[in-house]
């Protein structure tokens, strides 16, 4: 089997020469999907990006929670959840607009959303480092916020203009939310498509909760027909 490249959609089944598929959402097309030929073995796939190397390392991420923490300051919500979600959003869409992320981390899928593989223990040693301290919160009905409140100033002379954009941008989106809203991108197909612990490639990015419009899957249909295309 070749893998061609498709647009998945969401909650639709359409008859194709494999058959009734059903098929979830997805932005543009960027998922790959096999094609079906009599004989032989599939493909290998692709392999996908886990990380990205960039100028700094992990000190990008180390930079990210000092700037996020002191930009999010006045926000009236700002737990480590909401630290997270931050900066995963930032770099997703980094990685969709421009094929490199802000951070570069690796990313896993975890209850609240997807996290920096080397968020915690990099948090951590902050913590020990007098970088940042956790100011406790009480919001009432038991709910404790620990807000995450920079102690050293971020060094951005590795991040560009636009790195800082898309920040910014992140920022904006999870201003008013708080961090265990199930309703943000964070737990949209890209998340639910994995389980707790399983890593989070970035062409993840790619994937959307918006619905095609009705051209848009006729044409899908109809390549699928020329195609022999049928779902993995």
């Amino acid at each position: 089997a070749n893998f061609a490249t498709g647009a998945i959609l969401g909650g639709q089944s359409f008859q194709t020469l494999g058959g009734s598929l059903p098929f979830r959402r997805i932005r543009w097309a960027r998922v790959l999907i096999s094609r079906s030929l009599s004989g032989g073995m599939p493909s290998p796939r692709p392999k996908l990006t886990l990380s990205i190397s960039l100028p700094g390392g992990q000190d990008r991420l180390r930079q990210m929670i000092l700037y996020v923490s002191a930009k999010c300051a006045d926000a009236e919500r700002f737990g480590l959840i909401k630290l997270n979600k931050i900066i995963w959003k930032a770099d997703f869409d980094s990685f969709a607009a421009r094929g490199t992320a802000v951070t570069g981390r690796a990313y896993k899928r975890q209850k609240f959303g997807p996290v920096a593989t080397d968020m915690m223990p990099l948090y951590s040693e902050m913590l020990r480092d007098g970088l940042i301290s956790i100011e406790r919160v009480d919001f009432g009905d038991g709910v404790i916020e620990k807000r995450t409140t920079p102690q050293a100033q971020a060094k951005l002379d590795r991040f560009s203009l636009s790195d800082l954009a898309f920040v910014e941008e992140s920022i904006q989106y999870y201003w008013q939310k708080t961090g265990e809203e199930p309703s943000d991108d964070s737990h949209g197909v890209a998340w639910s498509t994995r389980s707790n612990g399983e890593d989070m490639p970035y062409e993840l990015a790619y994937l959307s909760d918006a619905s095609l419009g009705l051209s848009q899957r006729l044409r899908l249909e109809d390549r699928m027909l020329q195609e022999g295309w049928v779902s993995e």
